[in-house]
């Protein structure tokens, strides 16, 4: 039976078993009527891995570590487009004429309640042709592609800019090119955008205000505290330090995990307590004193 709605979960990973956060995600995905594929690094994955993609009828796509989660997409929708029997002969797989809903999804965002069936619904009743959980104006105004619910009229803008560009080895040009460009491409061709949350602050330093919104989900780069020395200059430049430094595990604990997400299937920073002083040292120091403190903090970065 031909697929209508087909779900693309983006995730790198080293392990040979998924991560407790990605099974709990593409688990709750399986139970909506959408097609679930999982795009992942090609690697050797465990027989449990294999159990629980099999029982949730989920496929699985192993693909070069190459382009970030838009590559795998790309690459994914390619061999769609060229598929072959085993005579060689061309076989329908989907493609913009013959779907109607796709959900491009990734890993950089922990969700730790299952409201994908809520997300699907406000989605269907938005008039929006293409719908995010979350935009953001850095760069300039666009979509946040960690979760694209896309409806017809968005698919032929998408497949084109998809395919037609090429892949990308910074994570900067990803962003740039393949994120920001897709929402200014949606713009020319007057598809329209929405997301379903708002916050009062950028999106980036405002996930304490989605938290109690009840939005169910965090980047899990706050949880792991991921961060470069230029993003961390970033948050501290735009009056942002608390949003750097707040405590989002407690955060999203107090804000309740679903029954069946364990408290230890939450990301956690691998940096030190000595390293976490030097950094409260330099941004604070940043932050009330500004850019003469920067050769602080390349003290403090050495």
């Amino acid at each position: 039976m031909e697929e209508k709605k087909v779900a693309l979960y983006a995730s790198y990973q080293t392990g040979e078993n998924l991560p407790g956060y990605v099974r709990f995600a593409l688990k709750h995905l399986a139970e909506t009527d959408f097609k679930v594929v999982l795009l992942t690094n090609r690697r050797t994955l465990s027989n449990e891995t294999y159990e629980f993609l099999k029982e949730n009828h989920i496929e699985l796509f192993l693909t070069e570590n190459r382009g970030f989660d838009f590559g795998m997409w790309r690459r994914y929708l390619q061999l769609q487009a060229n598929r072959k029997d085993s005579a060689g002969n061309y076989v329908p797989g989907f493609s913009a004429k013959n779907i109607d809903r796709l959900l491009l999804i990734n890993d950089s965002v922990v969700y730790y309640q299952n409201k994908f069936k809520e997300f699907f619904e406000r989605a269907e009743q938005s008039p929006a042709d293409v719908v995010s959980l979350t935009c953001n104006d850095e760069i300039a105004p666009h979509l946040q592609s960690f979760f694209l619910y896309m409806k017809p009229a968005a698919f032929g803008v998408f497949f084109l800019h998809i395919l037609e560009t090429p892949e990308q080895a910074e994570f900067y040009d990803v962003t740039r090119k393949l994120e920001v460009g897709l929402s200014e491409k949606f713009t020319e061709a007057e598809v329209i955008m929405e997301s379903l949350y708002h916050t009062e602050r950028p999106v980036f330093f405002a996930y304490d205000e989605l938290i109690q919104q009840g939005a169910g989900f965090i980047k899990r780069k706050l949880l792991e505290r991921r961060f470069t020395y230029e993003e961390k200059k970033h948050f501290v430049r735009h009056h942002a330090y608390d949003a750097l430094n707040m405590d989002y595990t407690t955060l999203v604990l107090n804000a309740g995990l679903d029954d069946d997400f364990d408290a230890s299937w939450l990301p956690k920073s691998s940096e030190t307590k000595v390293e976490h002083i030097k950094d409260l040292i330099w941004e604070k120091g940043f932050q009330l004193v500004g850019f003469p403190a920067k050769r602080l903090m390349d003290k403090f970065k050495k």
